[in-house]
Formats: C-alpha cells, structure tokens, sequence
C-alpha cells in the first residue's frame, strides 16, 4: 500500500507450535529490507489428552485430560469424552457407573487444570476411538485419536484327524470341546473342518 506495508494471508496448518517467518523486499533501484519474525499457533482453550500407546482387554484405567487457558481471562465450561468401536463405528460405554460423560472445569488464564474419567475397558472390541470436546464461553477445543486393544488371551488350537474309509461310518468325540465349557473365560473362535481323499495331501501342503 502507500504506506509499504505487505498483508500476507495463508492458513497455518494444525500444528500448535512456533514458527519462524523470513522475508526480503526491494525496489528496482535496489533499495531493499529485510525480516526475521517468530508466530506462535496456538488456542485461546486448549484440550490435550494423556492416553496409553494402547488399551488392554479387562483393564481398569484412569483417562486423564489437560486443559490450558491461554486467554486473557479465567473460563468456566464442560469437557465431554466419548468411545467407539473403530470397526463398527459404535458407540461404547466404557465409563465406570460413578463416571458421567461431562464434565464441568473451572481454569484461571495462563494456567492449567486436569479432568480426568475412570474406564473399563471391554473384551469385546479391539480398537476405540475417544474424543474428548471441551467448551468454554465463545472458544472450544477437541481430539479424536484411534488406539488399538490388546487382548491378553493366547489363542489355542485344537486339531483331531479324523480317518474315514469309503463306506464306512465313525463316530469321534471332541473331549477337549466337551469339556472346554468349564471355563468361565474361554471363547470359541471358529472350528474348521477340512476334507480330503488323499490324506497324502496334507503332508505335501505342510512341506516348505
């Protein structure tokens, strides 16, 4: 403008973090100037969630959330968590009877605070998906992030041949699936049934 002042405009890409901006501006006579400035990205409320690197089948866990006021004055609002099942899409209800879903906070300017929600972590997924909003006034914040669910069961395989000639009839008896309903943790996975009339077969298929 007539002033020789330069507006830039550009979106910053989700980072929060600190950048450093460098620029050279001249004239056809070679008058020239030169810049160097710092830009720090960042919310006025900030929501930064402390989970584990992964979730394990039957675990009782503590889910933990920080919140940052970076405003110029103290807020007051409700931070809300939520699961789902990543395979589904579903929601699931991992929070423990005396846990609500939100949950309200109260957080001075240029100070910190931490919500956190006490979890069951069911045997019946495998991944989950939290995302945690929290809401303040006119400015909000959230996160959405996938971790899987390791399970802490060792899968066994059963195998039985079960040798028929033509024309004739056998009975057999799984003992091990009979009795396998004594356990009050065990869960079938799938039984395979395979067939051939060369039981040579077999062998040449478990050759490397």
């Amino acid at each position: 403008n007539e002033n020789g002042e330069v507006v830039i405009a550009f979106t910053i890409p989700e980072a929060l973090t600190k950048w450093r901006f460098m620029g050279l501006a001249h004239t056809k006579d070679l008058k020239y100037g030169l810049f160097d400035k710092s830009v720090v990205t960042q919310k006025q409320l900030m929501v930064m969630p402390n989970p584990p690197r992964f979730f394990r089948q039957g675990d009782t866990l503590n889910f933990s959330v920080k919140i940052s006021n970076l405003s110029e004055k103290d807020l007051s609002g409700m931070v809300s968590i939520e699961f789902f099942d990543e395979l589904t899409g579903e929601k699931v209800n991992v929070l423990m009877p005396n846990e609500a879903a939100s949950k309200q906070f109260n957080v001075a300017k240029g100070l910190s605070t931490a919500v956190q929600w006490q979890i069951y972590i069911p045997y019946t997924v495998k991944t989950l998906t939290y995302k945690v909003i929290a809401r303040a006034d006119n400015y909000s914040d959230g996160e959405q992030k996938m971790l899987p669910v390791v399970t802490n069961r060792m899968l066994v395989t059963e195998s039985m041949p079960l040798p028929v000639r033509a024309n004739q009839t056998k009975e057999f008896r799984f003992e091990k699936l009979i009795n396998s309903n004594q356990s009050k943790t065990l869960t079938h996975e799938k039984i395979t049934v395979e067939f051939t009339s060369n039981p040579a077969w077999l062998a040449v298929q478990a050759l490397p």
